[in-house]
């Protein structure tokens, strides 16, 4: 029965409800008449004085609610349980399900990066057991296989998401090591723009390697994934770290795409060298030519620290650590504290080192370099990752800084720039293209500042400059329309109308390049804060062709690395609770934890704020785990 519409109330005094029956019914007054309304069932009886309210206490022990919440709730006296402050409420129209509740194990490991013997810890049985007696902890077999079972479920709603699709994917390749660095993965990852608005990553796959894998050997695991993922027509640029067997399975994954009709447009985007990679390898021909000098300052240091002074202004110095930003703290540290290296030396006749002047020096102009070096691989981490365009200043700005740097008057300097040129050129010519494309795309920039920037950075005899527009209006046509698939002449023309066909074919390609002129003669916008891939989804239908080349060429990946591996050339390790798992096991870990549940978070009006959030699960490199990581039995 419907509750009634309370009228308003009448202005005389009402007496005051004193039975406590009234707790358990409203009293309103419809229409002039009192009634009470069960706040159980909802049930309308008489309210008034006249009618007393034995009739209500009557009802309250027939009311099928009330008998339906107790039944729901039995309440264990304190006397059975020995607990008087917390007694046990025991719910029992819950119903158990144990194969449900087997699977939220499963994914709680797989999510959290949880090592699978957690389920064997004394006090989590306990836990779950005081929970729900009734539920048993899976074994680890079970657990394995429930593992499988997850990341199978998992990865066929991934690919029908990537079916529903139209934009173009960027693989990411890198590699990592596990068991002691015994064992070899790589880790292959999809970057994307979802809508034109939005970057997101998604793990492929993580595939043990050989030992002594070639770039053939690799090249035909990324065919294999391509093919089972139905994206091979999609695929846009492979980002890698350069190596000779990276190179070479570069080569053969193009010359393969090019049998299956691969849009000759989109080879000039193709290969993109992990540019921190590159990066790491600069720093390292520097450091390189100064081993001597950090080895006697290394030393000095180490000394130094068994002192009371030393030990305190040394100690957030990692000797050990192969990494070169550990080397630039040192130096960091050791010029700022040079002062008490000469009193040392001065005042004590066991000090090991003899550092001179002219190696100080030295040392200073070489922090000088890795403090740039420093300053740009953190802005490429600081936001997870950079949409395309943004890389285009610093990687001028290294160009810059080399060729000042090549103009030092120190012979030292001269010789660590020269070295780091050639290697820098030899690698510049990929990433460089592909970032000032990208950088077109970027509304404030536009072609004009970007030839300016070029010119600046290389030289005006550069030969990038007098490639980068006509790059552009070839990607450009291919986006407008793929002529390379349709025919120039058809048996219904004879021979003597191909050039009829062939103008009207040029007037066509003339009439879709309008576009493109009309967007790099427009102004440049003004905003510093703007948000590039929104600008171009709201400008859309006035640039359709070019929003579809922005949002694929603005999403290109530039670097492989991770905050974790940004300052070393060695593969990242897999963290240890992965130790004794089989390959699969490690796998359906990893791409199942970066599957599941993993919402990409967008804050507006900032260009690196489009970034996706950290693709891998906690669990996949080491150092980055929950404090219960521990080693497999």
């Amino acid at each position: 029965m419907q509750r009634p519409e309370n009228s308003a109330a009448p202005p005389s005094k009402q007496r005051r409800l004193t039975s406590k029956i009234w707790n358990d019914f409203d009293r309103v007054e419809t229409d002039g008449e009192h009634r009470a309304i069960c706040k159980h069932c909802q049930r309308d009886f008489s309210g008034s004085s006249k009618s007393g309210t034995t009739h209500l206490k009557n009802h309250l022990k027939r009311c099928s609610a009330i008998k339906s919440e107790e039944s729901c709730k039995e309440m264990i006296s304190p006397s059975q349980t020995g607990d008087l402050k917390y007694p046990i409420v025991i719910d029992r129209n819950s119903v158990f399900d144990e194969e449900k509740s087997s699977l939220d194990v499963v994914r709680m490991i797989i999510k959290h990066g949880y090592p699978l013997n957690m389920i064997e810890h004394e006090r989590f049985s306990i836990f779950v057991e005081n929970l729900q007696p009734r539920f048993k902890l899976p074994s680890r077999d079970t657990l394995k296989a429930g593992i499988l079972r997850v990341y199978g479920e998992e990865k066929e709603k991934l690919r029908k998401y990537f079916e529903m699709l139209s934009c173009c994917f960027h693989l990411i390749l890198s590699f990592l090591t596990c068991h002691g660095k015994k064992n070899r993965y790589c880790c292959f990852t999809l970057q994307f723009s979802e809508d034109g608005l939005k970057l997101k990553k998604k793990i492929l796959a993580l595939k043990s390697l050989e030992n002594n894998h070639t770039g053939e050997t690799l090249c035909e695991t990324v065919k294999g994934l391509l093919l089972e993922w139905k994206i091979n027509k999609k695929l846009c640029t492979v980002t890698v770290e350069h190596s000779s067997s990276n190179n070479n399975m570069v080569h053969n994954l193009i010359t393969w795409l090019d049998h299956q009709g691969y849009p000759p447009h989109k080879r000039k985007l193709f290969h993109i060298p992990c540019i921190t990679h590159i990066i790491n390898l600069l720093v390292e021909d520097g450091l390189d030519e100064i081993v001597h000098i950090l080895h006697k300052i290394r030393k000095a240091i180490k000394y130094l620290s068994e002192t009371a002074n030393g030990a305190q202004k040394f100690q957030e110095v990692d000797l050990t650590s192969q990494r070169w930003d550990s080397v630039f703290f040192m130096l960091q540290s050791a010029l700022k504290y040079k002062e008490i290296f000469p009193y040392q030396q001065s005042g004590a006749t066991d000090f090991p080192i003899n550092i001179s002047m002219e190696e100080w020096e030295s040392a200073k102009a070489i922090l000088e370099c890795l403090t740039f070096f420093y300053g740009v691989v953190q802005r490429f981490l600081g936001s997870k990752c950079f949409i395309t365009n943004l890389y285009f200043c610093d990687i001028c700005n290294i160009s810059k800084f080399l060729l000042n740097w090549q103009k030092s008057k120190q012979a030292l300097i001269c010789s660590i720039a020269n070295k780091m040129r050639v290697r820098f050129d030899s690698y510049c010519i990929h990433f460089t293209r592909v970032s000032a494309i990208a950088a077109v795309f970027d509304p404030r920039t536009k072609l004009d500042l970007v030839l300016y920037s070029l010119k600046d950075a290389y030289g005006e005899g550069t030969k990038i400059c007098s490639t980068i527009k006509d790059d552009i209006v070839q990607i450009f046509d291919g986006y407008a329309e793929d002529f390379s698939s349709q025919p120039l002449y058809s048996s219904s023309y004879g021979n003597n109308d191909f050039d009829v066909l062939r103008k009207w074919y040029k007037s066509k390609r003339d009439s879709q390049r309008a576009e493109l002129n009309q967007y790099l003669q427009e102004p440049l916008v003004t905003n510093r804060e703007l948000d590039i891939l929104g600008w171009w989804h709201t400008n859309g239908k006035k640039f359709p062709t070019l929003w579809r080349m922005a949002r694929d060429i603005l999403a290109i990946p530039m670097s492989t690395s991770i905050s974790n591996s940004a300052f070393y050339i060695e593969p990242m390790t897999i963290n240890s609770i992965f130790n004794g798992l089989d390959p699969d096991i490690i796998e359906a870990s990893t791409c199942g934890g970066d599957w599941l549940d993993n919402p990409i978070r967008i804050t507006p009006n900032k260009d690196n704020d489009h970034s996706p959030e950290p693709t891998y699960s906690p669990s996949v490199f080491a150092g980055t785990s929950s404090s219960l990581e521990t080693q497999e039995a």
